[in-house]
């Protein structure tokens, strides 16, 4: 399955150990970090907003790793749009705070997981075709 993942530079370290933990799992980012970050010829950041684009289209799910910059909202409410699935994730709780968070957030299309890596691998595994989509989850 292929994913689209949204956060900001101050998890860039994170961020890249979760790529690197999803993809030895069997999922693909649409949108790797490593990419922007080692390209010498600006092909792609000239052009990152299409790149961007392109990857929330062709993505499965969207993953949203918090604290995410005020730009997650444009790409959740554009996923919303092409009725993605979408999971909110933060390592800590305090993320969710009534006053950290987006009120899209609390849409049926949006699975919120805050904890361990493990267990938000876990939670992408029920979104695969191998895996069990559970109703739990209000997943669309």
């Amino acid at each position: 399955m292929k994913y689209y993942i949204a956060s900001d530079e101050k998890n860039l370290k994170q961020v890249k150990s979760l790529i690197k933990k999803l993809t030895s799992k069997g999922f693909t980012c649409v949108n790797d970090l490593n990419l922007i970050m080692n390209d010498e010829k600006n092909q792609i950041t000239d052009g990152i907003g299409e790149y961007e684009k392109k990857g929330i289209e062709e993505a499965d799910f969207m993953l949203i790793f918090l604290t995410a910059g005020k730009g997650n909202l444009y790409e959740l409410g554009y996923a919303l749009s092409l009725n993605k699935k979408i999971i909110v994730y933060s390592p800590e709780k305090d993320n969710y705070h009534i006053n950290k968070k987006s009120i899209f957030h609390n849409l049926p299309e949006v699975t919120i997981c805050s904890g361990t890596f493990y267990k938000l691998v876990k939670l992408i595994h029920t979104l695969s075709p191998n895996g069990s989509e559970k109703d739990s989850l209000h997943l669309k």
